[in-house]
């Protein structure tokens, strides 16, 4: 840029020096995200419960706000709900389940840059089902021996013991074989010869009984039978 004055007379001055180039930029700030210090440790609600995450926001120009649950895009649906406004976001999760546990980002962007902030959460609940598949070994025509693995879900607290049942497949009722079993296997006896069984486990935390694991139908029965009478003997 540069001035030129002019007078009454209508002459004009020399021109001023000039500024030299400059270069025209829109005003504009990088993301910013305020949380409170609450959520820098591991948040805990019960199942049932209402998880609610919220943070001011800021950025020039306003920036795009975004939420994601494990590395995906979360979707409001009936129990999920994101609130936001020029300078707020709400992220909002009712009647709480196990599978609710995880890491939520809340990311704002524009086009002076990203900015991410993660949230860790934990839903305390029953446990899930143990780790299948449930193996049926030894059997004879009275008893067999099972094992499972460790539900990859706890529900946020330690496994204190299994519940271990099994139920004839021509029945609906279950029958407990073990109702505080502490290990991932156990014998079962008392079997009677030829009928057809299905065995389940359930793991256990203070939180409740969890989900069931069942096992294949067995029969229970010898792995060897008596041979037959022999037949067409030749002297």
């Amino acid at each position: 840029f540069r001035v030129i004055a002019k007078n009454a007379a209508g002459l004009f001055s020399e021109p001023s020096d000039s500024t030299g180039p400059i270069t025209v930029k829109d005003d504009v700030d990088a993301p910013r995200i305020m949380m409170d210090v609450k959520f820098r440790d591991v948040v805990v609600v019960k199942a049932g419960e209402i998880l609610k995450i919220n943070a001011d926001v800021a950025g020039r120009p306003l920036p795009v706000i975004s939420w994601t649950k494990d590395g995906k895009e979360i979707e409001e649906k009936a129990r999920t709900e994101i609130q936001s406004t020029d300078n707020t976001t709400l992220l909002i999760v009712k009647d709480c389940i196990r599978r609710d546990s995880g890491q939520y980002v809340l990311t704002l962007q524009n086009v002076a840059g990203t900015r991410s902030l993660a949230v860790n959460c934990k839903v305390l609940d029953r446990p899930g089902p143990s780790a299948g598949p449930l193996q049926v070994d030894g059997v004879t025509c009275e008893k067999c021996t099972l094992s499972w693995g460790p539900p990859q879900e706890n529900g946020g607290a330690e496994i204190d013991y299994y519940i271990i049942e099994k139920r004839e497949t021509s029945r609906l009722a279950w029958t407990v074989c073990e109702g505080e079993l502490r290990t991932t296997s156990c014998k079962v006896t008392k079997l009677l010869k030829g009928n057809e069984y299905i065995f389940r486990v359930m793991g256990v935390n203070k939180y409740g009984v969890g989900e069931p694991l069942e096992s294949e139908p067995v029969k229970a029965q010898n792995p060897f039978t008596v041979p037959n009478a022999p037949k067409s003997i030749e002297i």
